[in-house]
């Protein structure tokens, strides 16, 4: 049964389409853009205090990538356990701000420092660059770990969506390569299989605010046609092996079209012999960690992301 507060949510969001607002994936995408992030930016709760934030920029081939970071409130010291933020969206809307409470909420909660990085996005910059960018930026931040006053073996990879893909991805690389890996993985109902052919994505598919049409106006401009929605880096559930991964949390809403997949990627992490903490939020929708304004159970997951990621670093 959905929650109260999300049918309520679900219904203002049709009473304005109603009233003249279009439809996100009937929009170009940088008018789309312009506009979710507008509206995004309000979604989220009020902006808790931190002790200190820094912005700057991390070089990656052909861009120079803004980040922020968010020192949380009550840690004295350098040499933090760190969480490099990836933003959620479609991997074509989404930045900095649009999750920057959310971000503020999980540095002071964990009591770990949070690294929020503004990949490039779709459809300007299309498959693989976001991937390339985000694993760049972690790359940046693990080997000049002491210029963002981070421990570099506690440093974590974490996202919503779009950013759940990322971090997971992330993690295959670095165990690809054999280079040292994220010591843990938080992704938020990471989209995992780009064939998009479970059972979540035909029982929600219209009605649930993160739509079939919107799902395929993203993979249009991130992934055009003739790609192979078999790479690895579209669909990290299809790796052959996942053991060795960095510890896990996933998690998951009960009315989201990713559900399935998401708790696809738990089961196959908890199969492999990795330490995964999974849990499923039943009566709330796909977006709903960062619709903070509006869905008390936001909060109440971005708590528990930050609980267990303080438990992984004994912070």
């Amino acid at each position: 049964m959905l929650d109260g507060e999300v049918r309520l949510l679900l219904d203002l969001m049709e009473q304005a389409e109603k009233d003249g607002r279009p439809k996100l994936h009937t929009l170009p995408y940088a008018k789309g853009r312009a506009e979710v992030d507008r509206m995004s930016e309000g979604c989220e709760a009020e902006p808790p205090e931190v002790a200190a934030t820094f912005d700057g920029t991390i070089p990656v081939p052909g861009a120079a990538l803004k980040f922020r970071r968010y020192r949380p409130l009550g840690v004295e010291g350098a040499s933090l356990p760190t969480l490099l933020y990836y933003h959620g969206g479609g991997w074509v809307i989404g930045n900095i701000e649009t999750h920057d409470s959310t971000c503020r909420r999980i540095a002071n909660r964990s009591r770990c420092q949070v690294v929020s990085v503004d990949y490039r996005l779709a459809p300007e910059h299309p498959f693989p660059t976001p991937i390339e960018d985000s694993l760049a930026a972690f790359r940046h931040v693990r080997d000049n770990a002491a210029l963002f006053d981070a421990d570099p073996a506690r440093l974590a990879v974490g996202g919503d969506s779009a950013g759940g893909n990322i971090s997971a991805v992330v993690c295959q690389a670095c165990k690809q390569t054999g280079e040292p890996m994220p010591a843990f993985q938080m992704l938020i109902y990471p989209a995992t299989d780009a064939r998009r052919n479970t059972e979540s994505h035909r029982l929600f598919s219209d009605g649930y605010f993160l739509t079939r049409d919107l799902i395929e106006w993203f993979w249009k401009a991130y992934a055009p046609a003739g790609s192979d929605l078999a790479d690895l880096r579209l669909s990290p559930l299809l790796a052959e092996d996942v053991s060795g991964l960095p510890p896990a949390f996933v998690l998951t809403a009960g009315f989201d079209p990713l559900r399935d997949e998401g708790r696809a990627y738990a089961d196959r992490l908890i199969d492999a012999g990795v330490k995964t903490t999974y849990v499923n939020y039943p009566g709330t929708i796909h977006g709903f960690f960062s619709l903070t304004r509006f869905l008390k159970q936001g909060l109440k997951a971005n708590d528990e992301a930050a609980a267990v990621l303080a438990a992984h670093f004994g912070t």
